[in-house]
């Protein structure tokens, strides 16, 4: 007999059996699966992380932009003639909802968003004038 330890396991082949074959391709594909599911596990916690780091670069690429180039802020001139798509813009912009929205477009110009880096205030002012809107971008005075 061969005895071969294995954590609290102990596997007993006796003369190459099939019985004990069989228990050796049994616990071969459990530990298999369980560093399978380890290894799933560490992927999601490091992609966690990675998320995590990218924020902080993100939140600090914003700063450095702020600092370098200013802040801008997105003032809203006209509405045009598609007001319902305006005001959903404004709600997705804000995210504030229909009624508030439809409250700040009534009073034009309106500032609608303010302190954005220039690459923000460009995709905002993209999205309202892709809504119908005409709409200006201001460097805001610090």
């Amino acid at each position: 007999m061969y005895y071969k330890n294995r954590g609290s396991a102990r596997i007993i082949l006796a003369g190459g059996s099939l019985l004990g074959l069989l228990i050796v391709v049994a616990i071969i594909a459990s530990l298999a699966s369980k560093s399978a599911d380890t290894s799933v596990k560490a992927k999601q916690q490091a992609e966690k992380q990675v998320d995590q780091i990218q924020k902080a670069l993100d939140a600090h690429g914003r700063t450095i932009d702020r600092m370098t180039e200013g802040s801008f802020d997105v003032i809203l001139e006209d509405v045009g003639g598609r007001k319902n798509a305006v005001i959903e813009a404004v709600c997705l912009l804000k995210q504030i909802d229909s009624r508030e929205a439809k409250n700040l477009i009534e009073s034009t110009p309106a500032t609608i968003m303010t302190d954005l880096t220039k690459i923000e205030a460009e995709n905002a002012k993209r999205q309202l004038e892709q809504a119908g809107a005409a709409v200006k971008i201001d460097k805001s005075r610090d």
